[in-house]
């Protein structure tokens, strides 16, 4: 076995009153510390603090960016199903916008809220739906922050696309 610590140097092991060695090396002063501080603790709680406030915005700015692409998915989906209603129904149908942004819909049917942080608008006023599948054409805005999102909808075909205006 190989000798360590006091052994080696040839002094022995503390023991206990009893005379068995001790099973606790006492601390010396250029030996081990078998802890941490409570400055040590303070910095690593300090550190991690500072961190996560540098990257909570980011994570934010994130979350609202995921929203955003989620609301432009969703408005596409509604208005290519408000045009498929005008087809089906052989009748116009409107989509529209909430004046305060924060819902739309279509003429007739369910109206849909949008995430926090998410604002919708009307690029030109509502958009209509006809029987033959056109429409009027016309976008309509997702606004997160002062980044915009664009869907747009072709005056000849009703086709819905996504984009820039």
């Amino acid at each position: 076995m190989w000798a360590t610590g006091r052994e080696a140097r040839g002094s022995p092991a503390p023991s206990t009153p009893s005379g068995s060695p001790s099973p606790v090396k006492p601390s010396t002063g250029g030996g081990f510390d078998a802890g941490t501080t409570l400055i040590e603790a303070l910095v690593v709680v300090a550190i991690t603090a500072l961190v996560s406030l540098i990257g909570f915005p980011r994570l934010q700015q994130g979350i609202t960016r995921l929203s955003q692409r989620q609301t432009v998915s969703a408005v596409a989906e509604r208005l290519r199903e408000a045009r498929a209603g005008a087809l089906r129904g052989d009748r116009p149908t409107t989509f529209q916008v909430a004046a305060n942004g924060r819902a739309y819909g279509w003429s007739g049917g369910r109206r849909w809220g949008v995430p926090p942080g998410i604002a919708v608008g009307p690029g030109g006023g509502s958009i209509s739906f006809f029987a033959d599948g056109s429409s009027n054409g016309g976008a309509v805005w997702i606004l997160a922050g002062r980044r915009p999102l664009y869907v747009q909808v072709a005056p000849a075909t009703g086709a819905v696309a996504l984009g820039p205006k």
